[in-house]
This record gives C-alpha cells, sequence and structure tokens, in this order.
C-alpha cells in the first residue's frame, strides 16, 4: 500500500514540475522582450498605444503635465470637424481675420498663412493650414467663427477634454502659442506667459478619440505640402512640419507615418503626435520636449518608439467570435434538462502582446454578472444569457488603458429550459437524502 501511494506522489510530481517550469519560462521571457528591448528615449515624456483600445505599449513619464504647443490644434480640429458633422459649418463657409488675428499673421517669427485684412478665407482652407502646415492665425480664424470668440473656443476646448476624462489640462489659447505672442487675445484671468499643458497620456487620449471620431483627418495630416491662396494675391506654397511622412527627412523605411501633429515653442520643446502603421495594424505615439542637437530630434526620438513597438509587440487574436475562452467554457446548471450549458463570447478579443506570446499565457480577470465565480445557474437559462465580463491580461507585464478598460462578455451558447416534473421530483429526493445524511 505504501509503495503504491509512494508512486502516485511521483506520477503527480512528474506531471506538475515541467508545467510549473514551462510556465515560469515563459513569464521569464515575456519579461525579457520588454525590459531589456525597451528604448532609451531622449525626452521630457513619451508614450505608445492602441488607438482602438487606449493599451498602452511604451511609456516614459507619460502623466507629467507638460507644455504641449501646437499639438493643441488637434483639440481645435476635432471641434471644428465635430461643428461640421452636425451641420453647423460648412466647408466652403468663409470667414474674415479680426484686427488681431491679421496682426499676429504679419509676425514672420510665428507660424502662420500670409492673411489680408479684408478678404474671406474658406473653412477647408483654413483646416488645411492648421493642420498641414501648422498656421496659429487659421486656427484662430476657425476659432472665432465656431465661437465668436477665443475665449469661448477655449471653454469649448475645456469642456471636451473634460467630457474624455482628462482632468490635468490646462488650456488658455486656441493654438498653442504662449500668450505672450496673441497680440491681447489672452484669456481672462491667465498668466502673461501662460501656455497649454498636457501630459502625454492626455495627448494621446485627444489624439485618439480624433483618429476614432474622424479618421478622415488623415486624408489632410498625410499631405506633404499644399498651396493655400491658389490662383490669388495670397498663393503661398506651404509645406508640412511632420518629416516623418513619406519622402521626407524623416519617413522611416518598414513603417508608414500618415499624422498627426508637431508641436514647438520655447517651452514645450519639440514634440510630435504621430501615427504610423505596419502589417495592417496602427500604432500612437507621443514625444514631449525631444532632446539633442538634431533638428529632426523629435522624429529621431519617436522613430525609437514606433519601431520598438512594431519589433517587439503584435497584435493577437486571442478568441475568435462565437468561441470558447478555457477557464470558462461551461456553467452549471441546477433543475435544467442538462448538468452544464457552453458558454461563449460574442465578439472576437484581441490585443497586443510581446512577440513571442503563447496565448496560453494570457490570463483573465473575471468580473460576475450572475452565477458566481463557480458559474452556477438555476433553470430556466436562456440563451446568450451574459454570465460574466473578462479582462485580457499578459502575464510578466504592466497591463495599462488609457480611459476605459476593454471588457468582453461570456455569455450562455445555449438555451436550457427545466427539466420535467419527474426529474425535478427525483432531484429533489436526492438532495434531501444528501442533506440528511
Amino acid at each position: 500500500m505504501f509503495k503504491r501511494i509512494l508512486q502516485v506522489l511521483m506520477t503527480g510530481l512528474l506531471l506538475v514540475t515541467p508545467v510549473a517550469v514551462a510556465t515560469s519560462a515563459t513569464q521569464q521571457g515575456v519579461q525579457a522582450a520588454t525590459a531589456t528591448s525597451a528604448p532609451q528615449v531622449d525626452a521630457s515624456a513619451a508614450i505608445a498605444i492602441d488607438p482602438q483600445s487606449g493599451q498602452v505599449l511604451y511609456e516614459k513619464n507619460a502623466d507629467q503635465v507638460l507644455p504641449i504647443a501646437s499639438m493643441t490644434k488637434m483639440i481645435t480640429a476635432y471641434i471644428v470637424l465635430d461643428q461640421i458633422k452636425q451641420g453647423k459649418l460648412k466647408w466652403d463657409q468663409t470667414t474674415k481675420p479680426d484686427a488681431a488675428i491679421y496682426k499676429l499673421s504679419q509676425d514672420k517669427e510665428l507660424t502662420n498663412v500670409p492673411l489680408q485684412a479684408d478678404k474671406a478665407y474658406s473653412v477647408r482652407e483654413l483646416y488645411q493650414a492648421m493642420l498641414i502646415a501648422s498656421a496659429n492665425d487659421a486656427a484662430m480664424m476657425l476659432a472665432n467663427l465656431v465661437a465668436g470668440s477665443q475665449k469661448n473656443f477655449v471653454d469649448l476646448m475645456r469642456q471636451q477634454v473634460s467630457q474624455w476624462g482628462i482632468k490635468d489640462a490646462k488650456l488658455y489659447s486656441v493654438s498653442g502659442l504662449n500668450n505672450q505672442y496673441l497680440t491681447g487675445e489672452t484669456y481672462p484671468g491667465s498668466a502673461a506667459d501662460a501656455e497649454n499643458e498636457m501630459s502625454a497620456s492626455e495627448v494621446a487620449i485627444v489624439a485618439q478619440h480624433l483618429l476614432k471620431t474622424f479618421p478622415e483627418v488623415l486624408e489632410t495630416t498625410k499631405q506633404t505640402a499644399f498651396t493655400f491662396g491658389p490662383k490669388t494675391i495670397d498663393e503661398t506654397k506651404m509645406a508640412t512640419w511632420n518629416l516623418m511622412l513619406p519622402g521626407q527627412n524623416n519617413a522611416p523605411k518598414d513603417y508608414v507615418v500618415d499624422g498627426l501633429k508637431t508641436g514647438t515653442t520655447d517651452k514645450a520643446g519639440d514634440c510630435f503626435t504621430g501615427t504610423a502603421t505596419k502589417d495592417g495594424q496602427r500604432i500612437l505615439t507621443v514625444v514631449m520636449h525631444a532632446n539633442g542637437s538634431d533638428k529632426g530630434r523629435r522624429f529621431i526620438e519617436t522613430n525609437k518608439v514606433m519601431q520598438y513597438v512594431f519589433d517587439n509587440w503584435q497584435q493577437t487574436q486571442l478568441v475568435k467570435k462565437g468561441a470558447t475562452i478555457k477557464p470558462f467554457a461551461t456553467a452549471d446548471v441546477k433543475y435544467g434538462r442538462t448538468k452544464t450549458v457552453a458558454l461563449e463570447t460574442p465578439q472576437a478579443i484581441a490585443m497586443w502582446v510581446p512577440k513571442g506570446t503563447q496565448v496560453a499565457n494570457v490570463d483573465w480577470d473575471y468580473q460576475v454578472v450572475q452565477g458566481g465565480q463557480k458559474r452556477q445557474l438555476t433553470a430556466p437559462v436562456k440563451k446568450a444569457a451574459v454570465i460574466g465580463k473578462v479582462i485580457p491580461k499578459i502575464v510578466g507585464v504592466t497591463n495599462r488603458y488609457l480611459g476605459t478598460t476593454p471588457q468582453y462578455t461570456v455569455q450562455t451558447k445555449t438555451a436550457d429550459p427545466k427539466a420535467n416534473v419527474f426529474v425535478l421530483i427525483g432531484t429533489g429526493v436526492r438532495e434531501f437524502f444528501t442533506n440528511l445524511f
């Protein structure tokens, strides 16, 4: 008898030990992949995310509030596009610069488009000038047209970012310029040198909403040049500031950048919110106050982040639509025609994982909707009854999302009505005697 017990114990150890070792090795492999290859980004802050889910793929000081310069114009662009969507603004609608904007437009040290005091300009050409050439006067004209004043538009900006859950934003101008350049058009009560500030993670949230709600913005931001006021006295050829676009000096070789927005002031330094695709997968990055002596330093540091993500991470489908998540394959049913009912997820589940990660190495956080942690239901059970919600988590790395962490439904695959009366009586009798003894 003793030999038999010892044999069983030894067999159990042989079965358990390799699994434990394999799991440990997998976890260490994931940790090594993310820790040893993470880039040394020479900037005050940086972040990379999946723009669809908000999953964070890289970050450095991402929650530190810093000046954002002309990356501000992404908020302005969002509001303009939203106004057009609502029918409150039209692309061919025109507007003239007021005295303050005209004066600012004549400042050759700032990024502007040439304006005439008595000429009307269309929303479309001002929008293009703002996003492609980062024209400050164009952004200010759009703001006046939408809200009637710079102050009112800044109020709209503050309300918008608040709706996105952004709490640390300090917004004073529609363009990102420091107050000292705004020729008196400063926000009431703001300091003489006030400048817009947000964290890299908050800028990423702005860009994420812009891309998800108005993906057509990329048709503008991917342009390397355009002509302002063609065939008029204002005709001016203007070039993009985004030198990572195809054909530009800092264009990458193995992925494609098609946006989004640069930013530069004395306080902010060189900043860039970028988005790129490779093999059909899109990422979004923010780099703030890039260091170094190279004129393309913000793009050099952005390339480090983008290259790291594309080299080390990949978007992977964990579960197909209508498939079973192994840890939550079934639920027990009391008083049903069957003892268990199969569970499924009604949507495909995907996330970015370090390359080489096995699906089996993904953990799941389970949140109960009904049936408790053990998923014990009472008949009748309807088809597609939601049992719980799951959140996938990668073992060995930080799992962080901007905004709301995505949750996925676990539901019954089939219905299970109550058993017939004779089965119920038999079940009741068995329960009675089980409880009795």
